[in-house]
């Protein structure tokens, strides 16, 4: 039975600890949870938002009149090196099984924090590696049609931090099918650990943030070169990350109020204390006007806003 709960506090539902109260919560476990709320919605004709793991979405300090709806389903079933795995499972959790089964492919994510479901939605990715270079097929329910469906990996649309079902929000993420290759099991944890030390030098883990609050743009040719000739990397498909281009305006560890940017890293907005998300607005605001300013980027948020 749903246990549709009333103003219910956010921040403990997400990394970034911050958040109002929620008019309806409610925790869907399966695909009949999932249709029991929807009619539930319909019926109150309620605004919704939905979410699973809570890394990468800062709710307002008011909070969301409707219903947010937290997806838990949360399973993993092997079949060769085919792993099935319910959208509310924790992404560590996956590669952590995976490591154990001794399944390669997923290594360099190791460390991102959030949901299954999130990553898939948001093609999360690190170090080189993405969720669209291990996902086969994904299970997926029509808000609209109340049908569901499976996209194999063409039709899910990943392209950088970006998929078909985030722009088509109707679309629920139940579970996806994974695709790793058998590998060797202490060299798999091994590629696991060098990946969380590497993680390690570039910020502080288990902070209280939503992880890169902007997504890495797309700039001209000019600040690219500025990029590589600054760090004495390259760029990749005409991007420059979104942290150099705030260090280089001197966003680095700027704080307004208890909300503070990076430690080791800009494009991380870090909940030192009391942070309210119109500290981290009035944050962003600053980082987006310096940036444009001085390079002519428009900076674009990674972090799903819910509620304003």
């Amino acid at each position: 039975m749903l246990n549709i709960q009333e103003n219910v506090s956010l921040k403990e539902y997400t990394t970034f600890d911050i958040g109002g109260t929620a008019r309806y919560f409610v925790e869907a476990h399966s695909l009949s949870d999932i249709e029991e709320i929807l009619a539930f919605v319909k019926e109150k004709d309620l605004k919704f938002f939905i979410f699973a793991g809570g890394s990468n979405v800062l709710f307002s300090d008011d909070g969301f009149n409707g219903i947010v709806i937290r997806i838990t389903v949360n399973s993993m079933v092997l079949h060769g090196g085919d792993l099935m795995c319910g959208a509310g499972t924790d992404l560590m959790d996956l590669l952590m099984f995976a490591a154990e089964n001794s399944l390669t492919g997923g290594e360099n994510l190791t460390g991102i924090p959030g949901s299954v479901g999130g990553a898939v939605r948001g093609n999360a990715g690190a170090f080189g590696t993405e969720m669209c270079d291990i996902v086969r097929e994904v299970h997926v329910f029509n808000i609209e049609t109340g049908e569901t469906a499976i996209f194999d990996n063409e039709k899910c649309g990943f392209v950088y931090r970006n998929s078909f079902f985030k722009k088509n929000p109707q679309y629920i993420i139940i579970s996806t099918t994974f695709d790793f290759a058998l590998g060797d099991k202490k060299e798999v944890e091994m590629k696991m650990y060098n990946i969380i030390a590497k993680r390690n030098t570039k910020q502080v883990q288990n902070i209280r943030s939503a992880g890169s609050f902007f997504v890495n743009p797309i700039v001209d040719e000019d600040v690219q070169k500025m990029f590589e000739k600054d760090t004495g990397k390259k760029s990749r498909d005409n991007r420059v990350p979104a942290g150099w281009l705030l260090e280089s305006c001197d966003i680095f560890k700027k704080r307004i109020g208890d909300i503070q940017a990076g430690v080791e890293h800009a494009n991380y907005f870090i909940n030192m204390d009391e942070g309210t998300a119109e500290q981290v607005m009035q944050l962003s605001a600053v980082a987006k006007t310096r940036v444009r300013d001085e390079f002519g980027v428009q900076l674009k948020e990674e972090v799903v806003l819910a509620g304003f």
